[in-house]
């Protein structure tokens, strides 16, 4: 893939507030040394695939204002899907073939390319001889690795001509990867920059699965191994910050778009404005997950539009249509145990709502629940959290749940 997702591209807005860290990162990049390695990490709820996406359109020719861009900042910005390129190929050859869709002239320079993709996929990157020698550039070359880092460099030049500036290379979907596969890019990646070329790599990937690269390839170590050979691979590690909870209902709208009419037409004119307030809570604001919680809102709202089932919805049931998202195993678990089992969670939130919760009261004493849902929220604490914020309300309208939870199980959700 040439470019970031054309949707991404087409971004006026920043409606998950990150434009402001992106403009920064994006002058720290103009002054870091050529070949660098930038690392963006994130937890979940922070947004941080939306966030390069972000980077990625600032920093390219679809910029929303001019004088963004630090000066000295090549207008194309490469994108790799690793998870993608690994299907076809040596995931390292990626890192080649995003270099490759920026040249701008076929000829001696694509074939250039297809011969480093070559060598870098008879490289071993696991630390082990390969079975056989593979071609090295100039013949019998003594230093195969500088090599290859020179072929990359001259590629690198050939991407910027005619207009110059420093190349930015994002490498996105690299979580997928399997921890093998993960080592292989990060070695990789610091194999190919070896010669310093004016190109910056962006590598979104999340902390704890680059950790498991670490252990795949050395084994388990301690924490202060990890740091130092982390430090050795990044020359920047930035972990971008959660959404702002008061942002998180703008883009759930966002998503939903169109759509408002028919999921107020079916849950009534306020609709949204519940949704939003139950989806208000700062580990629920990864844009992913919102992205799908309207989907299944949309789809929700139109099948209680054919089955004239419609009905204006509580907050509390709202919250129900968020934790069969984003808590699926419990939603199963409450289903399988019947009404009965809604009894309990109404015991249990009933005993959040008197000040007699926290996990103590679910899980000992005279009045506690059963050991399944007591075990629930000692084990989740996200969830429990979450419970105890909407426990009045569940409370309150256990009924009107039940019948949200055989609504959405007829819509197949």
């Amino acid at each position: 893939m040439a470019g970031p997702p054309r949707w991404a591209l087409q971004a006026h807005e920043d409606v998950i507030g990150q434009d402001r860290l992106a403009r920064s990162l994006l002058r720290v990049i103009s002054r870091m040394p050529a070949g660098s390695i930038v690392a963006v990490h994130g937890a979940p709820g922070s947004g941080r695939d939306e966030f390069v996406r972000r980077l990625a359109w600032l920093a390219g020719p679809g910029r929303g204002r001019a004088g963004e861009v630090p000066a000295g900042i090549h207008p194309e910005v490469l994108w790799l899907d690793a998870w993608s390129w690994c299907k076809q190929g040596h995931v390292v050859s990626g890192l080649v073939g995003a270099l490759a869709h920026g040249l701008r002239q076929q000829g001696p320079s694509r074939e250039r390319a297809r011969e480093l993709s070559v060598v870098l996929s008879r490289m071993r990157f696991d630390g082990t001889m390969a079975d056989s020698p593979g071609s090295a550039f100039g013949g019998r070359s003594i230093d195969p690795v500088a090599d290859v880092g020179r072929a990359f460099g001259q590629l690198v030049d050939k991407v910027r001509e005619p207009r110059g500036g420093r190349l930015i290379l994002v490498i996105d979907g690299a979580d997928r990867l399997s921890p093998k596969a993960r080592w292989q890019l990060l070695d990789g990646m610091r194999a190919t920059l070896v010669g310093a070329p004016e190109l910056i790599m962006i590598l979104s990937m999340g902390r704890e699965a680059v950790v498991e690269a670490l252990s795949a390839h050395h084994g388990q170590m301690s924490e202060n191994s990890a740091v130092r050979i982390l430090d050795d691979i990044f020359d920047l590690t930035i972990t971008v910050p959660n959404l702002e909870v008061r942002r998180i209902g703008t883009l759930l709208r966002e998503y939903i778009g169109n759509a408002e009419n028919t999921v107020r037409r079916s849950f009534g004119r306020e609709a949204l404005t519940g949704l939003s307030a139950a989806v208000a809570h700062r580990p629920l604001g990864s844009p992913r997950f919102l992205r799908r919680l309207a989907w299944r809102t949309v789809l929700l709202a139109e099948f209680a539009a054919e089955m004239r089932a419609t009905r204006v919805l509580s907050e509390a049931q709202w919250a129900w249509v968020i934790i069969s998202e984003r808590w699926p195993d419990f939603r199963r678990f409450m289903i399988r145990g019947g009404r009965k089992r809604w009894v309990e969670l109404a015991r249990a939130v009933q005993q959040m709502k008197s000040g007699k919760g926290g996990l103590v009261a679910v899980s000992g004493g005279a009045g506690a629940v059963p050991s399944g849902i007591a075990q629930w929220l000692a084990e989740d604490l996200i969830l429990n959290d979450y419970l105890r914020l909407h426990a009045e309300g569940f409370a309150h309208d256990g009924e009107g749940i039940f019948w949200l939870e055989n609504l959405m199980l007829a819509a197949g959700l």
